[in-house]
Protein backbone atom coordinates (compact mmCIF):
# COMPACT_ATOMS: atom_id res chain seq x y z
CA UNK A 1 0.00 0.00 0.00
CA UNK A 2 1.72 3.09 -1.56
CA UNK A 3 1.61 6.05 1.08
CA UNK A 4 1.69 10.07 -0.58
CA UNK A 5 5.03 11.80 0.65
CA UNK A 6 4.50 13.93 3.01
CA UNK A 7 5.94 16.45 5.56
CA UNK A 8 4.91 16.60 9.76
CA UNK A 9 6.04 18.74 12.44
CA UNK A 10 6.54 17.10 16.22
CA UNK A 11 5.25 18.34 19.64
CA UNK A 12 8.74 20.15 20.03
CA UNK A 13 9.32 22.04 16.49
CA UNK A 14 11.27 19.55 14.80
CA UNK A 15 10.55 18.84 11.08
CA UNK A 16 10.34 14.83 9.91
CA UNK A 17 10.61 13.60 6.17
CA UNK A 18 8.32 10.53 5.57
CA UNK A 19 7.62 8.35 2.45
CA UNK A 20 7.15 5.33 1.25
CA UNK A 21 9.90 3.56 1.81
CA UNK A 22 9.95 4.89 5.86
CA UNK A 23 6.82 5.13 7.54
CA UNK A 24 4.98 1.61 7.17
CA UNK A 25 1.19 1.31 7.13
CA UNK A 26 1.31 0.29 11.02
CA UNK A 27 2.92 3.76 12.14
CA UNK A 28 0.46 5.83 10.08
CA UNK A 29 -2.15 3.88 12.17
CA UNK A 30 -0.82 4.72 15.68
CA UNK A 31 -0.35 8.35 14.32
CA UNK A 32 -3.78 8.10 13.47
CA UNK A 33 -4.96 6.90 16.70
CA UNK A 34 -3.16 9.46 18.24
CA UNK A 35 -4.36 12.32 16.70
CA UNK A 36 -7.83 10.77 17.34
CA UNK A 37 -6.49 10.83 21.27
CA UNK A 38 -5.21 14.45 21.34
CA UNK A 39 -8.37 15.89 19.41
CA UNK A 40 -10.52 13.48 22.47
CA UNK A 41 -8.55 15.18 25.29
CA UNK A 42 -9.09 18.86 24.20
CA UNK A 43 -12.19 17.87 23.09
CA UNK A 44 -12.86 17.91 27.14
CA UNK A 45 -10.64 20.39 28.41
CA UNK A 46 -13.00 22.60 25.96
CA UNK A 47 -15.91 20.92 27.69
CA UNK A 48 -14.26 21.58 31.17
CA UNK A 49 -13.71 25.28 30.51
CA UNK A 50 -17.18 25.46 29.09
CA UNK A 51 -18.84 23.85 32.44
CA UNK A 52 -16.53 26.21 35.23
CA UNK A 53 -18.90 28.65 35.63
CA UNK A 54 -22.09 26.12 35.70
CA UNK A 55 -21.28 22.51 36.65
CA UNK A 56 -19.29 21.28 39.64
CA UNK A 57 -19.68 17.83 38.69
CA UNK A 58 -19.51 18.46 35.37
CA UNK A 59 -16.36 20.41 35.52
CA UNK A 60 -14.29 17.61 37.64
CA UNK A 61 -15.49 14.95 34.69
CA UNK A 62 -14.16 16.67 31.96
CA UNK A 63 -11.33 17.31 32.92
CA UNK A 64 -10.77 13.98 35.04
CA UNK A 65 -11.69 11.86 31.70
CA UNK A 66 -8.60 14.05 29.52
CA UNK A 67 -6.54 12.91 32.57
CA UNK A 68 -7.19 9.54 31.74
CA UNK A 69 -7.10 9.70 27.89
CA UNK A 70 -3.99 11.62 28.38
CA UNK A 71 -2.53 8.97 30.17
CA UNK A 72 -3.40 6.29 28.09
CA UNK A 73 -1.78 8.67 24.87
CA UNK A 74 1.35 8.38 27.63
CA UNK A 75 1.00 4.72 27.28
CA UNK A 76 0.73 3.82 23.54
CA UNK A 77 2.80 6.42 23.05
CA UNK A 78 5.64 5.89 25.35
CA UNK A 79 5.73 9.72 25.71
CA UNK A 80 7.70 11.95 28.47
CA UNK A 81 5.79 15.11 29.50
CA UNK A 82 7.52 18.07 29.09
CA UNK A 83 8.99 19.62 32.35
CA UNK A 84 6.75 21.70 33.92
CA UNK A 85 8.33 25.02 36.28
CA UNK A 86 6.78 25.34 39.67
CA UNK A 87 6.59 21.90 40.57
CA UNK A 88 8.89 21.61 43.37
CA UNK A 89 6.53 23.98 45.67
CA UNK A 90 3.59 22.15 44.54
CA UNK A 91 5.21 18.85 45.11
CA UNK A 92 5.97 19.80 48.95
CA UNK A 93 2.24 21.26 49.39
CA UNK A 94 0.91 18.14 48.44
CA UNK A 95 3.12 15.54 50.16
CA UNK A 96 2.78 18.17 53.55
CA UNK A 97 -0.71 17.87 53.07
CA UNK A 98 -0.82 14.09 52.99
CA UNK A 99 1.36 14.34 56.42
CA UNK A 100 -1.05 15.99 57.73
CA UNK A 101 -3.95 13.91 57.32
CA UNK A 102 -2.39 10.74 58.13
CA UNK A 103 -1.25 12.14 61.62
CA UNK A 104 -5.17 13.63 61.73
CA UNK A 105 -7.32 12.55 64.02
CA UNK A 106 -10.08 11.96 61.41
CA UNK A 107 -8.41 10.36 58.89
CA UNK A 108 -11.26 8.89 56.92
CA UNK A 109 -12.61 13.00 56.70
CA UNK A 110 -9.09 14.36 56.01
CA UNK A 111 -8.61 12.13 53.04
CA UNK A 112 -11.49 13.00 51.58
CA UNK A 113 -10.90 16.51 51.55
CA UNK A 114 -7.10 15.09 50.04
CA UNK A 115 -9.13 15.91 46.32
CA UNK A 116 -9.12 19.38 46.91
CA UNK A 117 -5.01 18.95 46.61
CA UNK A 118 -5.60 16.56 44.08
CA UNK A 119 -6.85 19.46 42.05
CA UNK A 120 -3.71 20.36 40.96
CA UNK A 121 -3.71 17.69 38.76
CA UNK A 122 -6.00 19.41 36.37
CA UNK A 123 -3.71 22.36 35.62
CA UNK A 124 -1.15 19.12 34.49
CA UNK A 125 -3.46 18.26 32.00
CA UNK A 126 -4.05 21.47 30.43
CA UNK A 127 -0.53 22.15 30.46
CA UNK A 128 0.76 19.17 28.44
CA UNK A 129 -2.08 18.45 26.38
CA UNK A 130 -1.81 22.32 24.31
CA UNK A 131 0.02 22.20 20.94
CA UNK A 132 -0.86 25.62 19.23
CA UNK A 133 -1.61 29.05 20.62
CA UNK A 134 -4.76 28.38 18.72
CA UNK A 135 -5.64 26.08 21.28
CA UNK A 136 -5.24 28.20 23.67
CA UNK A 137 -7.73 30.85 22.40
CA UNK A 138 -10.13 28.44 21.89
CA UNK A 139 -10.32 27.67 25.61
CA UNK A 140 -10.07 31.25 26.79
CA UNK A 141 -13.28 32.22 24.25
CA UNK A 142 -15.15 29.47 25.69
CA UNK A 143 -14.45 30.53 29.75
CA UNK A 144 -15.37 33.90 28.59
CA UNK A 145 -18.82 32.96 26.82
CA UNK A 146 -19.47 30.90 29.38
CA UNK A 147 -18.70 33.49 32.19
CA UNK A 148 -21.07 35.30 29.95
CA UNK A 149 -24.07 32.52 29.87
CA UNK A 150 -23.72 32.78 33.56
CA UNK A 151 -24.50 36.65 33.76
CA UNK A 152 -27.64 36.11 30.84
CA UNK A 153 -28.86 33.73 33.66
CA UNK A 154 -28.55 35.98 36.92
CA UNK A 155 -30.34 38.67 34.24
CA UNK A 156 -33.14 35.76 33.24
CA UNK A 157 -33.28 35.18 37.19
CA UNK A 158 -33.54 38.65 38.41
CA UNK A 159 -36.39 39.72 35.77
CA UNK A 160 -38.23 35.83 35.22
CA UNK A 161 -37.71 35.09 38.68
CA UNK A 162 -36.84 31.67 40.71
CA UNK A 163 -40.32 31.12 42.17
CA UNK A 164 -43.31 32.34 44.34
CA UNK A 165 -42.22 34.35 47.22
CA UNK A 166 -43.91 34.82 50.14
CA UNK A 167 -44.10 38.42 51.14
CA UNK A 168 -46.44 38.20 53.49
CA UNK A 169 -47.34 34.77 55.66
CA UNK A 170 -49.87 35.31 58.56
CA UNK A 171 -48.36 34.18 61.79
CA UNK A 172 -49.56 30.40 63.74
CA UNK A 173 -50.88 29.25 60.41
CA UNK A 174 -50.82 25.52 58.88
CA UNK A 175 -47.59 26.69 56.44
CA UNK A 176 -45.47 27.87 59.46
CA UNK A 177 -46.48 24.70 61.16
CA UNK A 178 -44.86 22.58 58.37
CA UNK A 179 -41.74 24.27 58.56
CA UNK A 180 -42.05 27.83 56.43
CA UNK A 181 -41.48 31.80 56.71
CA UNK A 182 -42.26 35.20 55.62
CA UNK A 183 -40.00 35.59 52.20
CA UNK A 184 -39.52 32.25 51.52
CA UNK A 185 -39.04 31.53 47.73
CA UNK A 186 -41.15 28.80 46.77
CA UNK A 187 -39.99 26.78 43.09
CA UNK A 188 -41.57 23.65 42.80
CA UNK A 189 -44.57 21.86 43.63
CA UNK A 190 -45.14 17.93 43.24
CA UNK A 191 -41.73 17.72 40.93
CA UNK A 192 -43.28 21.03 38.85
CA UNK A 193 -41.30 24.37 38.27
CA UNK A 194 -43.61 27.94 39.55
CA UNK A 195 -42.35 31.35 38.44
CA UNK A 196 -46.02 33.00 39.10
CA UNK A 197 -48.18 33.03 41.98
CA UNK A 198 -50.89 31.86 39.48
CA UNK A 199 -48.51 29.24 38.47
CA UNK A 200 -48.46 28.48 42.07
CA UNK A 201 -52.52 28.50 42.33
CA UNK A 202 -52.95 26.48 39.66
CA UNK A 203 -50.77 23.97 40.25
CA UNK A 204 -52.30 23.63 44.08
CA UNK A 205 -55.94 23.39 42.20
CA UNK A 206 -55.03 20.45 40.34
CA UNK A 207 -53.76 18.62 43.41
CA UNK A 208 -56.22 16.30 45.78
CA UNK A 209 -56.76 19.11 48.60
CA UNK A 210 -55.69 16.69 51.24
CA UNK A 211 -52.46 15.18 49.17
CA UNK A 212 -49.20 15.30 50.76
CA UNK A 213 -46.79 16.79 47.93
CA UNK A 214 -43.03 17.82 47.85
CA UNK A 215 -42.80 21.99 47.98
CA UNK A 216 -39.17 23.10 47.06
CA UNK A 217 -38.63 26.44 47.75
CA UNK A 218 -35.06 28.74 48.81
CA UNK A 219 -35.45 29.48 52.53
CA UNK A 220 -35.27 33.30 52.59
CA UNK A 221 -31.11 34.32 53.10
CA UNK A 222 -29.74 31.16 52.60
CA UNK A 223 -28.30 29.62 49.09
CA UNK A 224 -29.38 26.08 49.38
CA UNK A 225 -32.39 24.87 48.43
CA UNK A 226 -34.38 22.72 50.05
CA UNK A 227 -38.14 20.80 50.51
CA UNK A 228 -41.34 20.27 52.80
CA UNK A 229 -44.26 18.18 52.52
CA UNK A 230 -47.41 20.09 52.40
CA UNK A 231 -51.03 19.81 51.02
CA UNK A 232 -53.09 21.83 49.25
CA UNK A 233 -55.29 22.48 52.29
CA UNK A 234 -52.03 23.55 53.98
CA UNK A 235 -52.08 26.59 51.69
CA UNK A 236 -55.72 27.36 52.02
CA UNK A 237 -56.03 27.69 55.70
CA UNK A 238 -52.95 29.93 55.55
CA UNK A 239 -54.73 32.45 53.65
CA UNK A 240 -54.12 31.83 49.93
CA UNK A 241 -56.43 33.63 47.48
CA UNK A 242 -56.72 36.30 50.56
CA UNK A 243 -54.83 39.37 51.32
CA UNK A 244 -53.08 38.09 54.32
CA UNK A 245 -51.32 35.56 52.28
CA UNK A 246 -49.30 37.91 49.59
CA UNK A 247 -47.43 36.02 46.92
CA UNK A 248 -45.06 37.52 44.56
CA UNK A 249 -42.50 36.24 41.81
CA UNK A 250 -40.01 35.47 43.79
CA UNK A 251 -35.91 36.98 42.81
CA UNK A 252 -32.44 35.94 44.24
CA UNK A 253 -31.82 37.28 47.49
CA UNK A 254 -28.22 37.39 45.82
CA UNK A 255 -27.17 36.16 42.78
CA UNK A 256 -25.53 32.76 42.98
CA UNK A 257 -25.66 31.17 39.50
CA UNK A 258 -26.13 27.10 39.49
CA UNK A 259 -22.89 26.80 41.70
CA UNK A 260 -25.20 26.27 44.76
CA UNK A 261 -23.98 29.57 47.00
CA UNK A 262 -23.43 33.14 45.83
CA UNK A 263 -19.43 33.80 47.37
CA UNK A 264 -18.38 30.57 44.67
CA UNK A 265 -20.49 32.52 41.99
CA UNK A 266 -18.95 35.73 42.96
CA UNK A 267 -15.68 34.75 42.73
CA UNK A 268 -15.70 32.79 39.52
CA UNK A 269 -16.90 35.57 38.12
CA UNK A 270 -14.70 37.72 39.44
CA UNK A 271 -11.58 35.90 37.73
CA UNK A 272 -13.07 35.12 34.46
CA UNK A 273 -13.38 39.22 34.75
CA UNK A 274 -10.31 39.56 34.85
CA UNK A 275 -9.43 37.31 32.16
CA UNK A 276 -12.06 39.30 30.09
CA UNK A 277 -10.69 42.53 31.19
CA UNK A 278 -6.67 41.64 30.03
CA UNK A 279 -8.22 40.80 26.56
CA UNK A 280 -10.26 43.56 26.28
CA UNK A 281 -7.18 46.13 26.86
CA UNK A 282 -5.04 43.61 24.95
CA UNK A 283 -6.81 43.55 21.96
CA UNK A 284 -4.76 45.64 18.95
CA UNK A 285 -6.28 48.96 17.41
CA UNK A 286 -7.53 47.88 14.27
CA UNK A 287 -9.86 44.96 15.71
CA UNK A 288 -13.13 47.70 16.87
CA UNK A 289 -15.75 45.05 16.88
CA UNK A 290 -13.34 42.70 19.01
CA UNK A 291 -13.13 45.21 21.30
CA UNK A 292 -16.55 45.91 21.73
CA UNK A 293 -17.73 42.68 21.89
CA UNK A 294 -15.30 41.87 24.81
CA UNK A 295 -16.29 44.80 26.74
CA UNK A 296 -19.97 44.63 26.71
CA UNK A 297 -19.20 40.83 27.82
CA UNK A 298 -17.20 42.48 30.52
CA UNK A 299 -19.45 44.68 31.95
CA UNK A 300 -22.38 42.02 31.58
CA UNK A 301 -20.10 39.55 33.78
CA UNK A 302 -19.15 42.71 36.06
CA UNK A 303 -22.76 43.57 36.54
CA UNK A 304 -23.82 39.90 37.80
CA UNK A 305 -20.73 39.92 40.37
CA UNK A 306 -22.14 43.16 41.82
CA UNK A 307 -25.69 41.80 41.48
CA UNK A 308 -23.81 38.85 44.38
CA UNK A 309 -23.33 41.41 46.79
CA UNK A 310 -20.08 40.29 47.77
CA UNK A 311 -17.77 43.35 49.39
CA UNK A 312 -14.42 40.82 49.31
CA UNK A 313 -15.09 39.71 45.32
CA UNK A 314 -15.38 43.42 44.39
CA UNK A 315 -12.17 44.66 45.68
CA UNK A 316 -10.29 41.75 43.90
CA UNK A 317 -11.70 42.40 40.97
CA UNK A 318 -10.40 46.08 41.38
CA UNK A 319 -6.91 45.05 42.34
CA UNK A 320 -6.86 42.57 39.56
CA UNK A 321 -7.82 45.01 36.81
CA UNK A 322 -5.68 47.71 38.24
CA UNK A 323 -2.62 44.88 37.74
CA UNK A 324 -3.65 44.70 34.12
CA UNK A 325 -3.47 48.14 33.45
CA UNK A 326 0.27 48.40 32.49
CA UNK A 327 -0.87 46.54 29.30
CA UNK A 328 -2.48 50.15 27.81
CA UNK A 329 0.30 52.21 26.40
CA UNK A 330 -1.12 55.64 26.42
CA UNK A 331 -1.21 57.18 29.64
CA UNK A 332 -4.88 59.34 28.85
CA UNK A 333 -6.57 56.22 27.77
CA UNK A 334 -4.84 54.34 31.19
CA UNK A 335 -6.44 57.30 33.45
CA UNK A 336 -9.61 56.60 31.54
CA UNK A 337 -9.81 53.32 32.38
CA UNK A 338 -8.94 54.03 36.29
CA UNK A 339 -11.56 56.06 36.06
CA UNK A 340 -14.19 53.96 35.04
CA UNK A 341 -12.81 51.38 37.59
CA UNK A 342 -13.32 53.72 40.07
CA UNK A 343 -16.98 54.37 38.90
CA UNK A 344 -17.43 50.89 39.03
CA UNK A 345 -16.64 50.44 42.40
CA UNK A 346 -18.84 53.17 43.52
CA UNK A 347 -21.93 51.49 41.78
CA UNK A 348 -21.31 48.17 43.72
CA UNK A 349 -20.53 50.24 46.88
CA UNK A 350 -24.44 51.45 46.16
CA UNK A 351 -26.06 48.07 45.60
CA UNK A 352 -24.46 46.45 48.30
CA UNK A 353 -25.60 49.62 50.66
CA UNK A 354 -28.74 49.34 49.45
CA UNK A 355 -29.34 45.71 48.69
CA UNK A 356 -27.66 44.48 52.57
CA UNK A 357 -27.68 47.90 54.30
CA UNK A 358 -23.79 47.20 54.62
CA UNK A 359 -20.65 49.12 53.84
CA UNK A 360 -17.18 48.21 53.21
CA UNK A 361 -16.55 48.24 57.11
CA UNK A 362 -19.43 47.81 59.03
CA UNK A 363 -19.09 46.14 62.07
CA UNK A 364 -22.88 45.44 62.71
CA UNK A 365 -22.48 42.76 59.72
CA UNK A 366 -22.67 39.18 61.43
CA UNK A 367 -20.65 37.55 58.75
CA UNK A 368 -18.08 40.38 60.16
CA UNK A 369 -18.47 39.36 63.38
CA UNK A 370 -18.25 35.90 62.77
CA UNK A 371 -14.76 36.19 60.92
CA UNK A 372 -13.32 38.15 64.13
CA UNK A 373 -13.96 35.46 66.48
CA UNK A 374 -13.20 32.52 63.98
CA UNK A 375 -10.12 34.34 63.34
CA UNK A 376 -9.07 34.08 67.25
CA UNK A 377 -9.98 30.60 67.43
CA UNK A 378 -7.68 29.82 64.50
CA UNK A 379 -4.94 31.21 65.84
CA UNK A 380 -5.71 29.43 69.13
CA UNK A 381 -5.70 26.38 67.19
CA UNK A 382 -2.00 27.12 65.75
CA UNK A 383 -0.13 27.80 68.92
CA UNK A 384 -1.32 24.18 70.02
CA UNK A 385 -1.10 22.47 67.14
CA UNK A 386 1.82 24.44 64.67
CA UNK A 387 3.55 22.05 62.46
CA UNK A 388 1.14 19.72 61.04
CA UNK A 389 -2.46 21.32 62.36
CA UNK A 390 -5.17 19.18 63.42
CA UNK A 391 -6.15 17.55 60.03
CA UNK A 392 -8.56 18.95 57.37
CA UNK A 393 -12.32 18.91 58.15
CA UNK A 394 -11.58 17.70 61.79
CA UNK A 395 -12.74 20.84 63.30
CA UNK A 396 -16.49 19.89 62.27
CA UNK A 397 -16.04 17.00 64.32
CA UNK A 398 -14.40 18.14 67.55
CA UNK A 399 -15.21 21.62 67.49
CA UNK A 400 -16.68 21.15 71.02
CA UNK A 401 -13.95 20.32 73.25
CA UNK A 402 -11.32 22.50 71.01
CA UNK A 403 -13.83 25.18 72.64
CA UNK A 404 -14.23 26.97 69.05
CA UNK A 405 -16.47 29.88 70.22
CA UNK A 406 -17.08 31.17 66.63
CA UNK A 407 -19.37 27.92 66.19
CA UNK A 408 -20.70 27.78 69.37
CA UNK A 409 -21.88 31.53 69.14
CA UNK A 410 -22.97 31.90 65.58
CA UNK A 411 -24.54 28.36 65.34
CA UNK A 412 -22.65 27.58 61.94
CA UNK A 413 -19.88 24.65 62.01
CA UNK A 414 -18.20 25.51 58.73
CA UNK A 415 -14.37 26.70 58.53
CA UNK A 416 -12.08 29.86 59.24
CA UNK A 417 -12.96 32.05 56.61
CA UNK A 418 -9.44 32.93 55.86
CA UNK A 419 -7.39 30.29 53.22
CA UNK A 420 -3.91 31.33 55.22
CA UNK A 421 -5.49 30.66 58.76
CA UNK A 422 -7.64 27.56 57.54
CA UNK A 423 -3.85 26.01 55.92
CA UNK A 424 -2.02 26.50 59.04
CA UNK A 425 -4.91 25.51 61.08
CA UNK A 426 -5.83 22.04 58.85
CA UNK A 427 -2.51 21.07 57.66
CA UNK A 428 0.26 23.32 59.58
CA UNK A 429 2.59 25.75 59.31
CA UNK A 430 5.04 23.91 56.74
CA UNK A 431 2.56 23.42 54.31
CA UNK A 432 1.38 27.12 54.07
CA UNK A 433 5.11 27.67 54.22
CA UNK A 434 4.53 25.26 51.00
CA UNK A 435 1.48 27.32 49.70
CA UNK A 436 2.98 30.75 49.99
CA UNK A 437 6.53 29.46 48.18
CA UNK A 438 3.92 28.69 45.43
CA UNK A 439 2.38 31.53 45.83
CA UNK A 440 5.35 33.82 45.60
CA UNK A 441 7.03 31.75 42.88
CA UNK A 442 4.06 31.93 40.66
CA UNK A 443 3.21 35.54 40.23
CA UNK A 444 7.52 35.50 39.44
CA UNK A 445 6.88 33.31 36.54
CA UNK A 446 3.65 35.11 35.67
CA UNK A 447 5.73 38.55 35.31
CA UNK A 448 8.38 36.84 33.72
CA UNK A 449 6.16 35.11 31.03
CA UNK A 450 4.45 38.30 30.46
CA UNK A 451 8.01 39.78 29.33
CA UNK A 452 8.54 36.99 27.65
CA UNK A 453 5.16 36.60 25.31
CA UNK A 454 6.05 40.32 24.59
CA UNK A 455 7.37 40.29 21.42
CA UNK A 456 6.22 36.81 19.87
CA UNK A 457 2.08 37.06 20.57
CA UNK A 458 -0.19 40.19 21.63
CA UNK A 459 -3.02 37.27 22.44
CA UNK A 460 -0.57 35.34 24.97
CA UNK A 461 0.89 38.63 26.58
CA UNK A 462 -3.03 39.45 27.30
CA UNK A 463 -3.79 35.86 28.49
CA UNK A 464 -0.95 36.04 30.71
CA UNK A 465 -2.02 39.57 32.37
CA UNK A 466 -6.02 37.77 32.53
CA UNK A 467 -4.15 34.72 34.59
CA UNK A 468 -1.92 37.19 36.96
CA UNK A 469 -4.65 39.77 37.27
CA UNK A 470 -7.19 37.04 38.20
CA UNK A 471 -4.39 34.89 40.72
CA UNK A 472 -4.27 38.73 42.68
CA UNK A 473 -7.86 38.58 42.77
CA UNK A 474 -7.70 35.19 44.24
CA UNK A 475 -5.19 36.09 46.78
CA UNK A 476 -6.95 39.16 47.64
CA UNK A 477 -10.01 37.25 48.34
CA UNK A 478 -8.74 34.55 49.96
CA UNK A 479 -7.85 36.73 52.79
CA UNK A 480 -11.45 36.87 54.12
CA UNK A 481 -12.71 33.39 52.53
CA UNK A 482 -11.59 29.83 52.65
CA UNK A 483 -11.58 30.21 49.25
CA UNK A 484 -9.17 27.11 48.21
CA UNK A 485 -11.74 25.14 49.92
CA UNK A 486 -14.24 25.42 47.11
CA UNK A 487 -13.54 23.09 44.27
CA UNK A 488 -15.10 25.22 41.36
CA UNK A 489 -12.67 27.98 42.76
CA UNK A 490 -9.87 25.24 42.84
CA UNK A 491 -10.68 24.34 39.25
CA UNK A 492 -10.31 27.50 37.73
CA UNK A 493 -6.60 28.60 39.16
CA UNK A 494 -5.41 25.52 37.60
CA UNK A 495 -6.73 26.15 34.84
CA UNK A 496 -5.30 29.27 34.30
CA UNK A 497 -2.35 27.45 36.13
CA UNK A 498 -2.01 24.82 33.27
CA UNK A 499 -2.50 27.80 30.16
CA UNK A 500 0.44 29.72 32.08
CA UNK A 501 2.32 26.70 31.74
CA UNK A 502 1.42 25.59 28.08
CA UNK A 503 2.10 29.30 26.90
CA UNK A 504 5.50 28.99 28.50
CA UNK A 505 6.21 25.73 26.97
CA UNK A 506 4.52 27.06 23.35
CA UNK A 507 6.75 29.79 23.32
CA UNK A 508 9.68 27.79 22.63
CA UNK A 509 7.98 26.07 19.49
CA UNK A 510 8.08 28.69 16.71
CA UNK A 511 5.37 26.47 14.70
CA UNK A 512 3.11 26.55 17.98
CA UNK A 513 2.65 30.41 18.28
CA UNK A 514 0.02 30.70 15.37
CA UNK A 515 -1.97 33.47 17.30
CA UNK A 516 -0.81 37.28 16.88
Amino acid sequence: MAFPYRETVSDTGQTFIAGDSVESESTLNKARWMQYLDNAIFAFLALFAILLPHSIKGAERSWKIALVLWLVKIVIARARPFRQPLVLPLLFYAVLSAISTILSPEPYLSWDRMKMVCLLLAGIVVAQNLKRLSQVRWLVALLVLSGLSAALFTAWQYTYGIGVRLAALPPATRLEQVGFRPNDTITAVAGRAVHTPQQLVRELQNLPPSGRVSIRYMPYMISRADSLVATPNDFLASGLGTPAMQLVRGRPDRAQGTLGHYVVFAEMLMQISCLGWALLLGTGPGLRRTKVALAVISLSIIAALIAAETRAALVGLALGCLVALPLLDKRRVRLSVAALLLALGATGTYWIVHARGLNWTSSNDLGTQFRLVAWHDALHLIRQHPWFGVGMETVRVHWREWGIRSFAQFHVVGHFHSTLLQIAVERGLLTLAAWIWFVVAYCVFLFRLIGKSRERSRFATAVVTGILAGFVAFLTTSLVHYNLGEEPLVMLLFFFFGIAIAIDHLLTIPTAIDVA
